[in-house]
């Protein structure tokens, strides 16, 4: 009876072994259903997101994964996967649509969905009649690694191409493309071009910079982007006595202070190019000697000759330097608590002290016309203890004036106790510039506050 017992009993187990292969079967071979699918709106631009808005469900089997597969002119440009759960999930959510090079204006663009539980049921379906276009910016910016960003203008013969001239950048830079930009910022709330995988593509915060090179020039005059193909050209030249770059520039220490040198034939009126850094609004090139046309280009005020171009690193600001200078060509301000003007924030703006042995200390006033000279100084606090100077006709200390030989005209911004140096009078700003206009020959002198 015990082993009929046993028989039964391992029968029993047996179909219900049986019942539960069937059962298994039947939920594995579960079918999700996408009940609904739609996108909105149906005619977009590409780099733009689109809503998503679908209701899945699957009565037996716990949902797992939405597929979204986006084609445009039957080409692949975007695949992401969203994770669902549960017997039945509505979604609403944006999808990106992303810029791809060499999109048609117009494309054909399918949205297939692929829904699967987690026994890998399936079921798919096809948002079909959908149309993208290609955007288009009147301005996109070409954003260096050193911060610089120069405005890419669309061409009026093709819209796809965006052009900035007269760059003056070295051969080679780093670079960015962007659509939005906040001072030198990047604003990545719009569309950003970077490198991927060496090549140009739409990058996020964390995406790398592109290399330019310019091969056989020596700089960057012309940068087109063409956002179609989304690949850049470069047109270049080689440096000519109308252009300053660092390249050509030695290095000295000066008193402290490091300087870049270039010694140089100047033109009276020639224009010259500045190119990455000496282009940086931050420096001030003498304004005596130089007129600032743009970012990018000054003209040379001074008569034609060999000049030493000093550009100081530290203060920022280009001065010129002249062998033996001297009257009746030039006058020499030397003294303590002066200097050239410099925009760099939080250091002391002057920079001179008594005597002629180096550019840092004297000041080259520039003849304007037959006995006129003028030069424009910043000068600190007034402080009767040190706080003077003195103009002199050459760098032997010859040929001085002292104040009392001399009449102020205008505002009373310079003083003189002992009638001997001069001193800036507590109405002097030791925030602001002046200029100063000195007659050698009727002895008068007038001080003009400047901005620069």
């Amino acid at each position: 009876m015990k082993a009929i017992y046993k028989t039964i009993g391992f029968a029993f187990l047996a179909v219900c072994f049986l019942a539960s292969c069937d059962k298994d079967d039947d939920y594995s071979t579960s079918t999700p259903v996408i009940q609904s699918a739609e996108i909105t709106p149906t005619t977009f631009a590409f780099g733009d997101s689109v809503r998503l808005t679908a209701k899945l469900a699957d009565a037996q089997t716990r949902l797992a994964t939405l597929n979204v597969r986006i084609t445009a002119d039957n080409r692949t440009i975007a695949e992401q996967v969203i994770q669902v759960g549960g017997n039945k999930q509505d979604i609403d959510l944006p999808v990106f649509v992303p810029l791809v090079d060499n999109l048609s204006e117009g494309s054909r663009v399918k949205i297939e969905l692929s829904l699967k539980n987690v026994l890998k049921g399936e079921a798919t379906q096809e948002i079909a009649g959908l149309t993208g276009n290609r955007p288009y910016f009147n301005q996109l910016y070409l954003v260096t690694d050193d911060g610089k960003v120069y405005p890419l203008v669309q061409e009026s013969y093709a819209k796809d191409n965006y052009t900035a001239a007269d760059l003056a950048l070295n051969r080679s830079f780093s670079y960015k493309i962007a659509q939005k930009v906040s001072g030198t910022e990047i604003d990545y709330s719009g569309l950003v071009w970077g490198s991927k995988n060496g090549k140009i593509a739409l990058i996020d915060e964390r995406g790398e910079s592109i290399f330019a090179f310019a091969m056989g020039a020596d700089y960057i005059e012309s940068f087109t982007y063409n956002s179609l193909g989304f690949n850049v050209f470069l047109s270049g030249d080689k440096y000519s006595d109308n252009d300053l770059a660092l390249s050509g520039f030695a290095e000295e220490t000066i008193d402290g202070e490091v300087f870049r040198t270039l010694r140089r034939t100047l033109e009276e009126n020639q224009e010259i190019t500045l190119f990455s850094d000496l282009a940086d609004d931050l420096i001030v090139y003498n304004p005596d000697f130089f007129d600032r046309l743009s970012k990018n280009k000054v003209r040379f005020l001074g008569e034609t000759g060999e000049y030493t171009i000093y550009y100081n690193t530290y203060r920022k600001h280009v001065l010129i330097g002249v062998d033996n200078p001297s009257y009746p060509d030039y006058l020499l301000i030397t003294g303590g608590g002066i200097g050239y003007p410099t925009k760099v924030p939080g250091i002391d703006k002057e920079h001179c002290w008594w005597g002629f042995g180096n550019v840092r200390n004297f000041l080259l006033f520039r003849k304007i016309e037959d006995n006129v000279f003028a030069g424009t100084m910043a000068f600190h606090p007034k402080d009767d203890s040190w706080v003077s100077f003195k103009p002199y006709e050459n760098n032997g200390w010859g040929g001085e004036k002292r104040f009392d030989q001399m009449t102020l005209v205008g505002d009373k911004l310079l003083e003189s106790s002992d009638g001997n140096n001069w001193y800036p009078s507590s109405e002097m700003d030791p925030n602001a510039f002046y200029r100063i206009i000195i007659n050698w020959a009727t002895n008068t002198m007038e001080v003009e506050k400047v901005t620069l």
